[in-house]
């Protein structure tokens, strides 16, 4: 759980804006709704804003549940990392998706 809360804090500035090709933003956008129900809960709880050890407090859940989540979260949506993730997130809020 440290870990996590470790690596969420050490890269904030990694959630700026990048350059991000149309189509790869799109394909993302469209595959949100491979998401199962609980992968969609964790999902839209990072939208939100929450980290990893929060959303498992919130859902009453282990963090290696949630870790579970979100490899396949990163699998069905084609990003490799939380902070690709939070990237595509901070598009879809600009554009109000």
């Amino acid at each position: 759980i440290e870990f996590l809360a470790a690596q969420d804090e050490a890269r904030p500035h990694m959630e700026e804006k990048v350059s991000v090709p149309n189509q790869s933003y799109l394909s993302f956008v469209n595959n949100i709704k491979l998401l199962s129900p609980a992968e969609k809960t964790v999902f839209d709880l990072y939208v939100e804003g929450y980290r990893a050890k929060e959303i498992a407090a919130i859902l009453c859940l282990s963090i290696n549940t949630i870790k579970k989540h979100n490899r396949r979260i990163y699998r069905k949506l084609n990003v490799s990392s939380r902070n690709e993730l939070m990237v595509y997130v901070n598009m879809m809020k600009e554009n109000q998706l």
